[in-house]
């Protein structure tokens, strides 16, 4: 919802191509003209207008206009008219549209693999016991269960929820955003975030790598999303140990050997894989 206030005696010429628009005046006396046809109508106080075929219009202020205005899609806030009088259809990042959920919807995912010590923990609660939050949680929502799936955020989730005092000056309400994303896709936004802040457990990360596999993930797309290297990937896939992850893929993969003479030998290896039929050197 807006308010506009049109200057007297200012014509502005308006075309929401991507928005629906209804307006209701509050005050003032205008000129409402239908660009494409030429007609017109006269706006006074009490008068709603409805824009529901996207017209291209001029608005004319005999006298200072007060117009309350409710677009669909919502604006976020930050829009700004283009040259052409339309706001933009660009997409806006989740953040500006941050909500408030109640704690008892919110739960943890099962594949966060970043822990955090005790005492960062503790500086945490203090932080948000100080600042309050400053940063959403980032989640996904379970419509089957009517529940917000942490996706990035937990410690800030677990601090509130563990709090009764930040619990009850939030009023039990969660700070957070929503992303509309698959299973394989949550998981890796969950290592983008992670990754992107700093280290986390290499056993519960392996777990992930499995999940993705089996979900049936190729080595490229996990990569790709959630920032390895091959070599890393194959690291991740070694610590797990399991033969699963290896089907499908043809190895003489390529490493150097110290022999107990001190002398190196090397083999050659490659590390082919089946579903892409890519050949990538291993370090």
């Amino acid at each position: 919802m807006t308010k506009t206030v049109v200057p007297p005696n200012d014509r502005q010429y308006w075309h929401y191509k991507h928005h629906i628009e209804s307006c209701y005046c509050i005050s003032g006396k205008g000129i409402l003209t239908n660009a494409e046809t030429g007609e017109f109508w006269a706006i006074a106080p009490d008068t709603t207008y409805v824009l529901d075929k996207n017209e291209a219009h001029y608005f004319e202020a005999l006298e200072e206009c007060v117009l309350i205005c409710v677009f669909n899609p919502p604006l976020t806030g930050q829009e700004i008219h283009g040259d052409d009088g339309s706001y933009s259809k660009i997409k806006k990042s989740p953040v500006y549209n941050v909500r408030g959920v109640p704690i008892e919807k919110v739960v943890a995912n099962t594949y966060n693999p970043n822990k955090v010590a005790p005492p960062e923990m503790e500086l945490l609660r203090i932080s948000i016991t100080e600042d309050g939050y400053t940063q959403p949680v980032v989640t996904v929502y379970d419509k089957e269960n009517d529940q917000y799936v942490v996706i990035d955020g937990f410690h800030r989730y677990s601090t509130m929820k563990n709090n009764p005092q930040i619990l009850e000056r939030e009023n039990g309400l969660l700070p957070v955003v929503v992303l509309d994303k698959d299973m394989a896709d949550r998981m890796a936004s969950t290592i983008r975030h992670n990754r992107a802040r700093g280290s986390h457990n290499i056993e519960l990360m392996s777990g992930i790598v499995a999940d993705l596999v089996e979900i049936g993930k190729s080595d490229r797309w996990i990569a790709k999303h959630i920032g390895m290297s091959p070599d890393e990937l194959l690291r991740l896939k070694q610590i797990t140990g399991v033969a699963a992850l290896f089907q499908n893929k043809q190895f003489s993969s390529s490493w150097e050997a110290e022999a107990d003479d001190g002398e190196i030998n090397e083999i050659d290896m490659e590390f082919e894989d089946a579903e892409t039929q890519e050949v990538v050197p291993a370090n």
